[in-house]
């Protein structure tokens, strides 16, 4: 039972945009659940919650042109304008580079959103984003199993343990 709601917090916590696989994945590795089960149901809460960002993001792209009416702009544009993160990151590496560097910056619903926005396929997206998370959440798993190991061996120094015949009764 025990296991099963640690399993169910790392699947909230990856599902969740703040927390993501990033941080829900590692601790539920350091919790004592083992990597590759953990990295799992991570890639799975964080792609469920990823899926109606994706598919509804025209019609919510459309209801916001909708609504949103920009004013005129006056005069030329300032070429040195700066550009959003999110756009610089898609002009330079396309839909990889914002899918694999996007969960980082700006999370992986907002760089999905944005995706979405700019044009690109809807199977494009899922594609990248879920072999983003998939990869990432199986590393950082990964890497807090190691870390985990390297603190679990330091801890079982034999100088640290206490052998039957040094007891005191």
């Amino acid at each position: 039972m025990n296991q099963l709601m640690l399993y169910s917090a790392v699947f909230i916590g990856s599902a969740t945009p703040v927390l993501e696989v990033w941080l829900a994945v590692p601790l539920g590795v350091l919790a004592g659940l083992p990597w590759l089960p953990t990295a799992l149901v991570g890639f799975l809460g964080n792609f469920i919650t990823l899926l109606p960002v994706i598919y509804a993001g025209d019609k919510i792209n459309l209801w916001i042109k909708r609504w949103y009416k920009k004013p005129p702009t006056e005069g030329i544009k300032n070429s040195t304008m700066e550009k959003s993160r999110k756009r610089v990151i898609f002009d330079r590496l396309g839909l990889p580079g914002l899918a694999f560097l996007g969960p980082f910056l700006i999370g992986v619903h907002a760089a999905s959103a944005f995706a979405i926005a700019s044009g690109s396929n809807k199977r494009d997206i899922v594609f990248w984003f879920s072999a983003s998370i998939l990869i990432f959440s199986i590393v950082f798993a990964i890497l807090a199993d190691m870390g985990l190991a390297s603190f679990v061996e330091e801890r079982s120094l034999p100088s640290l343990t206490l052998a039957p015949n040094q007891i005191i009764n």
